[in-house]
């Protein structure tokens, strides 16, 4: 008795098998879309990072604070830093010290060009008096020229020391300048490291703990809008081509599975991502008031590409490796010409008319 009644069931299922489904073309509205995901972000998101590694002192908000432009958001102490303020500062006033007109490097090259003035002129005299001595044949030309070389000589002795003097004087007011910078530079380090909010918003994460050590690979905090967000989508790279900046989109929440939100595309990244092939999109998103969103939050979009009225459609299923169908009547396969498409329908352009009956595959 059980074999019959397994026979049976086999004969259903091959006599239902045999069977061919058929379908007509018929009109109607068909939207052309391509898939794409990504997650919510808060409008104007940005992580926070430390310039420098040190230690949280003090976190001054909490998550879920509003935040205004310039309010504090942690304290970064670190003693790296303040050693690099102390070394600065030493440099800062050795520099000082060395560029002053009574420093003991200027001092030192000023006695030189004294020296070396106090010779010049003198052998200047001795040159000036062997001159008016060989005029009266009271010298001979020899020590006349004696005289004129340790002139030359002192004289370009003297033109050395002045110049080592400008030119030192020159290099330690550069120090002092360099030196000067330096520890502005350390000293507005040392006050970067109380962190504020650069955007009036609302904080969503903070990553450390106050005593936790961090650098500045680490993200310290986020912060965002905190009435507006957006979605960064990742879109195929077979798809971007169809891209256009307004174009509309349909999302799905998880968090929200009985509802659909609507949106825009805002900005295209025309880069492909090498890892996953595919392209960067920005758009944005309308949520009602009661929508509670958390950032990050996954999201499925449906980015419209066209919409036809009234087309002349057929059900995928009925497509013939993707460009044929089956005629009821001729028993044949005969090519069509596609339009817009989506994952149910499938547009005729040419090939059949609205009454061919057509035998699914």
């Amino acid at each position: 008795m059980k074999s019959i009644i397994a026979i049976s069931v086999l004969l259903f299922f091959f006599s239902c098998g045999k069977k061919s489904e058929t379908t007509t073309p018929t009109k109607r509205d068909i939207t052309q879309a391509i898939y794409a995901s990504g997650k919510i972000y808060p409008t104007n998101d940005y992580k926070v990072f430390a310039k420098l590694p040190g230690y949280v002192e003090k976190i001054h908000v909490k998550v879920g604070d509003s935040v205004k432009i310039g309010q504090p958001l942690l304290t970064i102490k670190s003693e790296v830093s303040e050693k690099n303020v102390e070394i600065a500062k030493n440099q800062y006033e050795l520099a000082l010290k060395n560029s002053g007109e009574n420093s003991p490097i200027l001092s030192a090259i000023k006695e030189d060009v004294k020296s070396a003035k106090s010779k010049f002129e003198l052998d200047s005299l001795n040159y000036t008096r062997y001159i008016n001595l060989a005029k009266e044949n009271a010298a001979s030309k020899m020590q006349q020229d004696q005289a004129k070389t340790l002139y030359e000589i002192s004289k370009q002795n003297f033109q050395k020391a002045f110049s080592a003097l400008i030119s030192t004087r020159d290099r330690l007011n550069t120090e002092l300048e360099n030196a000067k910078l330096q520890f502005e530079a350390q000293t507005s380090n040392r006050n970067d490291y109380v962190i504020a909010s650069v955007l009036n918003g609302k904080v969503y994460d903070i990553v450390p703990k106050e005593g936790e050590l961090v650098n500045n690979m680490l993200m310290l905090m986020e912060v965002g809008d905190g009435n507006t967000f957006e979605v960064e989508l990742s879109v195929d790279e077979t798809d971007v081509s169809y891209l256009r900046t307004n174009q509309d989109i349909i999302y799905s929440i998880d968090a929200y599975a009985d509802k659909f939100f609507s949106g825009k595309i805002k900005e295209i990244y025309p880069r492909i991502n090498q890892l996953n092939k595919t392209s960067r999109v920005v758009a944005s998103i309308a949520l009602e008031k009661s929508i509670n969103i958390f950032s990050g939050m996954s999201v499925e979009a449906n980015i419209i590409i066209q919409i036809k009225k009234g087309a002349l459609v057929i059900p995928r299923e009925y497509l013939l490796e993707g460009k044929r169908v089956i005629r009821k009547s001729e028993k044949d396969t005969v090519a069509i010409q596609k339009g817009v498409e989506d994952l149910e329908f499938v547009e005729i352009i040419s090939g059949i008319e609205e009454k061919t009956e057509l035998i699914k595959p």
